[in-house]
Formats: structure tokens, C-alpha cells, sequence
């Protein structure tokens, strides 16, 4: 028979063992706590790493890091570390130019944001994201984005965080203002409203005085360009210089100074200052390796190779070209397959279906193009005879080239002269012949001066350099040119393009964009259209021309 054992010693061993339990518990919940914390201070660390990484030129070293983190933050559920590695990672792809994997950031970065109230990482994310989408040209994404932006910035407690999140806002919303062409006062409100909020942050964070001189500096940059732009180029330098002040006095980020001297070299090369121009884009250069930001050396390639160009060192320029040639395809490509992204997110599933539909039009296609190769050789015949004829117009463009340097003449592709207005009376009524003769002389000017490249050129923006009005000017261009003011610019813009291909087999080098901006063509596309109805044949056509003869 088994022995029983005692109840108040069975009481005594439960007692024993529930105590026992209950102390394990209270051990084992210390050493998750304390391994939890520990984690999270091993985090903070990590973060410190990838933000050297961020700031010193090797950002691609932080991206591992940063993934790392994530998984550790999910697995301790370490939220306000998740939105700051969603920040860090926008950070990263912009200033790579990859902004593909900007606007396309993982959701839950900002779900999390949102469960958890961190408007300073929402804002900035957003902010990124609007930058990326204004850099793809894709503004109204990009007004969206920056309005989402400035309300949670809004919603950050009263400081140096909000104040800096505000100006930053208002800065990006300023460059968006300027690619959406919109009146030249929305710039301004929004770039003194940037100044004024990044005044107010306090120097007592050290932390924060770097942030804080690198808005007002890069406000500066913003109204020197904008006063560039309008005319006023003294002003504009005044600006260039108070920001390059800043960055010699204060502690402004790397990045920050390879876009002012990206900005000076532009404007030296614009102010036909070449060797200042060098100067600036060679800082910019030696600084760019730390910095990685390939757009920024992609822009500072092109001012350098114009800038020598201009300066007749040659071998310079052809090095700089093919940099920046290579460097440009290659940003374009990433930026396409950017805007293919954002865009096929935008498609309704009614157009996929209509798209998938027109692969049944195959087998029509197919028969189709068996009819065309009955054309082939007469098309063909045709095709070559056309080669021949562009081949006359090339070799007639060339001739009065030649021409006109004998004889001086002011533009190619002079028109007849329009038949005279039969009412003299009118005609001479409206200015005298002395008259006449001055403005045509200071036209002339306008032209020697090659201000016809700016892409600013106006009737009014001539008539003011000519110190005349647009109804006179107009009046002078179609009697004396023989065409309205627009063929006129137009028609100038070419001549010198032709002659710069002509003389200069650099110029046969350079791609259509290039060739479009160098002559104040608004788009390649503008440019190619003009030069064709011009000079008869495509700018292609043209070079290609030189390179076979």
C-alpha cells in the first residue's frame, strides 16, 4: 500500500515549488528586458555607423546596415527605429539619383509613422518623395507629396525640429515652383518664408547649426538664380557670394558645397567668365568624390567642358564630354525606367485590358508587313534618291557659310525680303529713316553679342536691350530681315550652331540635348524640329554628314 504523505507537507512543497516558478519568471522577464534594452542602445550605435557612412561619401556602405537594423527593430518592435531607417533610406537613394527606389519606399514606413505619431520621419519621407517625383518631372505627384509633407511638419512639437522640417519644406516647394514655371513671387514667398523659419532655430543645439546655415546658404543659391534668370546679374553674384561666405565661416554639409560650386561654375560659364568657371567646376569636382552625387558631377562635367572649350584647350573639353556623356546616359536610363514605374502604378485595369487586347491584332500586323516588302524596293530607290538631296542641301547650307564669312553677311538662310506695304505713307510715319538706321545698328549688336542664345529671348526682353519697344522692333525685324521676331531668333540660333559643327569637330561630338541648350532651344525636341525646318535636314543628318565626308 503506498504511503501517504502528509498534508501539511505537501502544502509546504507546493508552496516551495510555486516560489521557485515565480522567482524564474521574475528572472527570465529581467534578462528580456535588459536584452531588449541592450538592443536597442546596440541599434542607436549602428545608426551612428550608417549615418558616417550617409555623410562621408559611402552611402552604399549604410544600406546593409540599415536593412540589418530594420530586422532587428521589427523583431523587438522597435517602431520609432523602423521610421527612422525608412528616413535614412530616402536619404540615401535621392542623393544617389535613384529616385526610383524613392518614390517607390516601402508603405510601411510610413504606416508605422503614422501608428505611432513620428511626424518629423513622415514629413521628411514625404518631403523626399516630392522631390524625387518634381526631379522626374512629375510635378503634380510632386505638389502632392510636398503638401503631405508640410502638414505633418506642422503637427511636429515647437523647436528646432519643426522649425528646420518647415524651412526644408519650403525650400524643396521653391525648386518645384521654379520647374512648374509658375509666377516668379510664389518662388520668393516660399524661399523667404525657408529663411525666416531656419532663423528661428536655436545655435544652442549644436547639432542643429549646420542644418541652419544650410538653409539660409542654399536660399541664397535659390535667389541667386532666380535674379540670373530675370536679368539682374549683379544681384544674382552678390547671392553666389553671401552663400559661398557662409560655407566659408560655417560648418555646412559636403553635398551642400559641391552644389554652390556647381552653381558658380554655371554662372562664371553663363557670364562668358571661363576661367573663373574652371575654378569653381574643378573645386566642385575634387569635392564631388567624397560626396557621391552623380547628378552634381554629371553638371559639373558639361560646365568644365564648355568652359574649355571656350577657352580653346581642347583635349580638356573632349574629356570632360565623354564623361560627361557617359555619366548622362547612364542617369537617364535610371530616371526613365523611374518614370516608367511611377507611371505604370497609374495605368487602370480597363487600359491593361485594352492593352492586352491589341495582342490579338498580331496576326493582322503579320499579314500586314508581308504587303510592305512588295514596297521595299521601291521605297528603297526612294529612300536614296531623298539621301541625295539632303546630301545638296548639307553641301548648300556649307556654301553660304563660306559666304558669309567672305562677305560678312549677318545671318544664313536670309529670306527674300517681303514685298514693301503698298501705303508709304503709313510706313513713314512710323519711324524715321535716322531712326531706322540706329536701331539697326544696335541690333547688330544684339547679334555680335550672340545674346539671341540666352533662353530667356523675348520681343521684349530685345526691345529692352535695344532700348526700343516691341512695336518698332517687330516692325524693324520684318522689314529688314524679312521675318517675324520668333524665325529671326530661331534662324540666328542655327547659323551659329551650323558654324560651331562646321569649325569645330568638338561640336560633332555633343548629343542633341546638348547641342538644343547650347543654342537656348527649351528642349531637344524644340531644337531638332527648328534646325530640320531650317536647314532642310535633322541635326543628326548634319553631323553625320562631316563624319562620312
Amino acid at each position: 500500500m503506498p504511503r501517504i504523505m502528509p498534508t501539511s507537507l505537501r502544502a509546504s512543497l507546493y508552496y516551495l515549488l510555486v516560489n521557485k516558478i515565480h522567482l524564474l519568471l521574475l528572472l527570465f522577464s529581467s534578462v528580456v528586458f535588459a536584452q531588449k534594452t541592450a538592443t536597442i542602445d546596440g541599434i542607436n550605435k549602428q545608426f551612428d555607423q550608417a549615418n558616417v557612412y550617409v555623410h562621408t561619401g559611402n552611402p552604399e556602405k549604410a544600406i546593409p546596415i540599415l536593412d540589418k537594423i530594420n530586422k532587428d527593430c521589427k523583431r523587438i518592435g522597435y517602431k520609432l527605429g523602423i521610421t527612422r531607417v525608412g528616413h535614412t533610406l530616402a536619404i540615401i537613394y535621392f542623393n544617389s539619383s535613384d529616385y526610383n527606389k524613392v518614390i517607390t519606399l516601402d508603405e510601411e514606413f510610413l504606416k508605422i509613422g503614422n501608428e505611432i505619431k513620428d511626424y518629423e520621419k513622415l514629413s521628411h519621407i514625404h518631403r523626399l518623395k516630392g522631390c524625387a517625383y518634381s526631379e522626374l518631372g512629375l510635378l503634380n505627384k510632386s505638389s502632392e507629396e510636398l503638401e503631405q509633407a508640410l502638414q505633418y511638419a506642422k503637427k511636429i512639437k515647437p523647436g528646432n525640429n519643426r522649425h528646420h522640417a518647415i524651412s526644408v519644406i519650403y525650400s524643396n516647394r521653391s525648386n518645384h515652383f521654379m520647374k512648374s514655371a509658375v509666377a516668379q513671387d510664389s518662388v520668393f514667398s516660399n524661399i523667404n518664408k525657408s529663411i525666416a523659419e531656419a532663423e528661428k532655430i536655436s545655435e544652442t543645439d549644436n547639432s542643429y547649426i549646420s542644418k541652419k546655415y544650410s538653409l539660409i546658404s542654399y536660399s541664397y543659391i535659390i535667389l541667386a538664380n532666380e535674379y540670373s534668370k530675370s536679368g539682374n546679374q549683379q544681384l544674382a553674384g552678390e547671392y553666389y557670394q553671401k552663400s559661398l561666405e557662409i560655407h566659408n565661416a560655417k560648418p555646412v554639409p559636403l553635398v551642400e558645397r559641391v552644389v554652390l560650386l556647381s552653381e558658380l561654375g554655371y554662372f562664371y560659364n553663363d557670364q562668358k567668365e571661363y576661367d573663373k568657371a574652371v575654378k569653381y567646376a574643378e573645386m566642385g569636382v575634387a569635392l564631388e568624390k567624397k560626396a557621391s552625387f552623380p547628378q552634381l558631377r554629371r553638371d559639373l562635367f558639361e560646365t568644365l567642358s564648355k568652359s574649355y572649350l571656350e577657352l580653346h584647350k581642347t583635349e580638356d573639353s573632349k574629356k570632360y564630354l565623354g564623361l560627361f556623356t557617359a555619366l548622362n546616359d547612364s542617369i537617364s536610363n535610371i530616371d526613365k525606367k523611374a518614370v516608367d514605374t511611377a507611371l505604370s502604378s497609374t495605368i487602370s485595369k480597363q487600359e491593361k485590358l485594352y492593352l492586352d487586347s491589341t495582342s490579338k491584332q498580331t496576326v493582322m500586323y503579320t499579314l500586314s508587313s508581308l504587303a510592305l516588302i512588295v514596297f521595299g524596293t521601291s521605297f528603297f530607290l526612294y529612300y536614296k534618291k531623298q539621301k541625295q538631296n539632303q546630301i545638296k542641301k548639307i553641301e548648300t547650307i556649307l556654301e553660304q557659310l563660306e559666304a558669309k564669312q567672305r562677305d560678312s553677311q549677318e545671318v544664313l538662310f536670309t529670306e527674300h525680303k517681303i514685298a514693301e506695304t503698298d501705303d508709304k505713307e503709313e510706313e513713314n510715319m512710323l519711324m524715321s529713316v535716322e531712326a531706322e538706321e540706329k536701331l539697326l545698328e544696335k541690333l547688330h549688336n544684339f547679334e555680335n553679342k550672340k545674346l539671341y542664345l540666352e533662353r530667356k529671348v523675348s520681343l521684349s526682353y530685345v526691345a529692352a536691350e535695344i532700348e526700343s519697344n516691341t512695336k518698332y522692333l517687330s516692325y524693324i525685324i520684318k522689314k529688314h530681315k524679312g521675318k517675324d521676331f520668333n524665325k529671326y531668333i530661331n534662324d540666328l540660333r542655327i547659323a551659329y550652331i551650323v558654324q560651331k559643327i562646321n569649325d569645330d569637330p568638338v561640336y560633332r561630338q555633343y548629343k542633341i540635348n546638348f547641342l538644343a541648350e547650347e543654342t537656348g532651344f527649351s528642349s531637344h525636341s524644340k531644337f531638332a524640329t527648328v534646325f530640320k525646318n531650317t536647314v532642310g535636314v535633322s541635326p543628326s543628318e548634319f553631323i553625320k554628314y562631316f563624319e562620312k565626308k
